[in-house]
């Protein structure tokens, strides 16, 4: 069975930030789950994302002083999570810096970032700041959930309106061309990217969105792809832990 590890060729030393909706914490934490046993990995924000329940993680540090004080820290596999700090009042981790990253990826073995925010809702247009991307980050993992293509652009399932149907000059429906907007808008998907990217289609969890992912998969290699963001294409469905490579 194909696993997250394989089709983002993730190796020791890798700093890989996640960007986009539908899906980003979901997986962060299920890339980190596989290499638990096998690394020592960090997992952290450079936005902000809510505290995880306490079975994702063995070590948790509420700053990155606090980690690097610690003489107790383990050297042993596992995941830690390293916050820059914790809003405890709305349960929330406030994320690193790159100087507080320049003195912890020395510490671990794969780091796993998310560099991005949606407010929870399927899509997103990028506000200038967005995404915050950290400059040791050597991979992106882009994401889009399928489950909303050929939905109508609405409020109801994009954070950033005005920024989205900017991104996309106006399109009524969040259809291919749409898709290959967000893709290759230099506001868009991979905007602030570094090093190698990948674009992850989320949610593909019926027959009939398995359908559809390899016809949008089939317009992005031939249309998007390379124009100007050269970018892989992964599939799956997390919530089944099937994943493809495409």
């Amino acid at each position: 069975m194909i696993k997250l590890e394989d089709i983002f060729n993730i190796k020791k030393g890798d700093i890989i930030s996640v960007t986009g909706s539908g899906g980003k914490t979901s997986l962060l934490y299920t890339i980190a789950r596989e290499l638990r046993n096998k690394y020592r990995v960090l997992v952290s924000t450079s936005a902000k994302i809510s505290v995880p329940p306490e079975e994702e993680y063995d070590y948790i540090y509420t700053s990155a002083p606090d980690y690097v004080n610690d003489k107790s820290k383990s050297s042993e596999n596992g995941v830690t999570i390293v916050a820059g700090e914790i809003d405890k009042d709305r349960n929330k981790i406030i994320g690193i810096n790159d100087e507080e990253l320049n003195y912890l990826h020395k510490c671990f073995d794969i780091i796993l970032l998310e560099a991005d925010g949606s407010r929870r809702m399927p899509l997103k247009g990028w506000k200038r700041h967005e995404p915050p991307i950290l400059v040791k980050t050597n991979k992106v993992i882009g994401i889009i959930p399928v489950d909303v293509v050929n939905s109508e652009v609405s409020k109801d399932i994009i954070y950033g309106f005005d920024e989205f149907r900017a991104m996309t000059d106006y399109s009524r429906y969040v259809d291919f061309e749409a898709v290959g907007k967000i893709c290759s808008n230099e506001n868009g998907l991979f905007k602030n990217s570094r090093g190698k990217l990948y674009l992850y289609l989320n949610k593909v969890d019926t027959e009939e969105e398995i359908i559809l992912a390899r016809d949008l998969i089939a317009y992005l290699k031939t249309k998007i792809a390379g124009n100007p963001f050269d970018f892989k294409i992964c599939a799956g469905s997390l919530k089944k832990g099937v994943y493809y490579e495409c």
